[in-house]
Formats: C-alpha cells, sequence, structure tokens
C-alpha cells in the first residue's frame, strides 16, 4: 500500500475534483488503502445527506474500487503509543483522524490529507501529501 486516504480526499473523490483525478489517475487502485473509519464517516455523511440512497451507493462504489483497511491490532498498537506521545506533549487530536494516521503508519503509506491537523508535524514518523493544494 502506497497511499491511504483521509476522509477529505475521498470525498474530493467522490465529487470527482479535478486535482484529485489527475493525481489518481497514476495510482493503482491496488496502491491505495480506504481505512474503515474513512467509510464508516463517509456513509455518516452520506446518512445525513438529502439524496441518502445516492450517496450511500456512491460511497458503496469507492469501496468496490479500493482496498478497505480495518482498524487491526497492530493499528491499535500504533494509536496507543502514538496518543500517549501526543498527550505528554499537551497535543489533542481526535480519536478517528488519530486512528486513521495510525492506519497509515501500521501500512508504511503516505496519508493523504487535507486536515491541517494531521499535516503539522506532531505524529511522528507520518508522512503526509495533500492532493488539494
Amino acid at each position: 500500500m502506497k497511499y491511504i486516504v483521509d476522509t477529505n480526499i475521498a470525498i474530493a473523490m467522490l465529487a470527482q475534483r479535478q486535482q484529485i483525478t489527475q493525481r489518481l489517475s497514476g495510482v493503482p487502485a491496488s496502491e491505495l488503502g480506504l481505512p474503515v473509519l474513512v467509510v464508516a464517516e463517509l456513509l455518516f455523511g452520506a446518512h445525513r445527506s438529502t439524496r441518502v440512497q445516492e450517496n450511500v451507493a456512491r460511497v458503496h462504489a469507492l469501496e468496490a474500487r479500493f482496498p478497505v483497511l480495518p482498524v487491526t491490532r497492530q493499528v491499535a498498537e500504533h494509536y496507543a503509543v502514538v496518543r500517549a506521545s501526543l498527550v505528554g506533549r499537551g497535543i489533542a487530536k481526535g480519536d478517528l483522524d488519530l486512528l486513521i494516521a495510525c492506519t497509515a503508519l501500521d501500512q508504511g503509506a503516505t496519508l493523504v490529507t487535507n486536515d491541517a491537523a494531521l499535516k503539522d508535524g506532531t505524529i511522528s514518523h507520518l508522512v503526509v501529501e495533500d492532493w488539494l493544494s
């Protein structure tokens, strides 16, 4: 796995934003992973929308294109270490954001995100790219 996609990038994928479609054209589907927590956030958004069935179907289509990565025991271990380090330095981050970032760490992959809290360099060894900027 080369890239792990955060929720804001997955939303841009669903919206077929030109910057994202251009970047994806050079990335084999097998090299891009969707954390199951990203799928959960996308489905939540779909269920809160006015076009529930259409948006749920779009999320399912995205899931069919790319590997969906579970929260494993190893991801949980990364989360515990990273969160303890951050808390020890007085830094707070959202649990889902951390678990998504830890999925990237576990896979040895680059996290693709537009989230400033994940791009700020406070998570050791996390490699980040922003395909929207």
